[in-house]
């Protein structure tokens, strides 16, 4: 009688942890590739990067996921970050934008009043299974 209770606990897992239903999830990473201008006049240079996204909390990290912070708006199209290198020890006033239906990432420093901005980083998007936020210690 037990053997049976095992291959259905055993069962509920597989079905659990299926791409089905982890693509379907709110929870994500993403690996961005692409090119990064570190300085200008400088040439762009390859650039990876993973990003950690709990859409329901409006919660995300990247990379080494040491700080969380708060996700600024989602769309249907797009998610937006802003100060989005302040965890990294980048520059102020940095925005990501994460796009859904184009499966791109690009990320900017605004320049002052007129809402432009020089370009840091330009890529594509892959989705991965979410890797989790560092445990809370209180």
């Amino acid at each position: 009688m037990s053997k049976p209770v095992v291959i259905i606990a055993l069962l509920g897992v597989i079905v659990l942890t299926s791409p089905a239903v982890a693509a379907s999830s709110n929870q994500f990473d993403l690996v961005c590739k692409g090119k990064e201008q570190k300085r200008t006049g400088v040439p762009a240079t390859a650039w990876t990067e993973r990003f950690q996204i709990d859409i329901d909390a409006k919660r995300w990290c990247r990379g080494t996921c040491k700080t969380l912070a708060r996700i600024g708006s989602i769309t249907a199209d797009e998610i937006l970050i802003s100060d989005s290198r302040a965890a990294i020890g980048g520059p102020p006033d940095t925005e990501l934008k994460l796009s859904h239906t184009r499966g791109t990432v690009s990320e900017a420093v605004m320049m002052g009043w007129s809402g432009s901005g020089a370009s840091l980083a330009d890529g594509t998007c892959r989705l991965q299974y979410f890797s989790g936020f560092p445990a809370q210690r209180f």
